[in-house]
């Protein structure tokens, strides 16, 4: 199972753990009770150290998805932790929510992130300044025919942007983990196009944000989450 382990991208040592066990959860080639290669075998696998793979590891324990058993192992872990967000993330890894599934939480989750931001209009000046920037940055992206690995992060970014400015942590953090998980979807609607469509429901997400017109938050997130699942066909 070693060779399931290898270095992509520029990352801290310990986050290059983390993401690889967590892609490897959500991509199902790790399952609930599987036993993890030993630590030497990750580190070299990984070229990263071996303190490096403990320290991933008891962030992964902390979030109740390893369980770390001396003398004997780190597993999957085959029950979630006792925690509603360890509960959470281990349900979404395990669980592995269709498109259908997520298609019907976006709709309900990212109607209470935009009422939030509303709600929270008056302490959020930097987070929508960034979000202006962001879809500046994708009009430009999409002007010069950037690649879509670009036009994807941009587009995960702004999702990023709007749980900071939701200021509430626990709703933020949860719309992370969701956005994160979804990443292969998301990435699947660049197929069809060069990110105009992404720009044009983006951009009507952020008028309503500024002009603070709650009333038409359904409307939009309705248009945002219709073309992200008519784009996955």
């Amino acid at each position: 199972m070693s060779n399931l382990f290898e270095a992509s991208k520029r990352e801290s040592a310990v986050d290059v753990v983390v993401n690889s066990i967590k892609q490897l959860l959500m991509e199902r080639r790790l399952k609930p009770g599987d036993k993890l290669p030993n630590e030497l075998e990750i580190s070299e696998g990984l070229g990263v150290s071996r303190g490096s793979v403990r320290e991933a590891m008891k962030i992964l324990s902390a979030f109740g998805l390893v369980d770390i058993r001396v003398g004997n192992g780190t597993y999957v872990c085959e029950t979630p932790g006792n925690g509603l967000m360890d509960s959470l993330l281990f349900s979404f890894f395990v669980s592995n929510p269709d498109i259908s599934n997520l298609y019907e939480f976006r709709k309900v989750f990212e109607t209470d992130i935009l009422e939030l931001i509303l709600d929270h209009y008056d302490d959020n000046a930097l987070e929508r300044k960034e979000i202006a920037d962001n879809l500046e940055d994708l009009r430009v992206l999409i002007e010069s025919k950037a690649p879509q690995s670009r036009i994807t992060q941009n587009d995960l970014e702004f999702h990023r942007l709007l749980g900071l400015a939701c200021h509430n942590q626990i709703a933020a953090r949860i719309y992370a983990f969701v956005m994160d998980f979804m990443q292969a979807s998301i990435t699947n609607t660049h197929k069809h196009q060069n990110g105009e469509y992404v720009y044009n429901t983006h951009m009507e997400v952020y008028r309503v944000i500024e002009s603070r017109d709650s009333s038409r938050i359904d409307e939009v997130v309705n248009k945002t989450v219709e073309v992200w699942y008519k784009l996955q066909d």
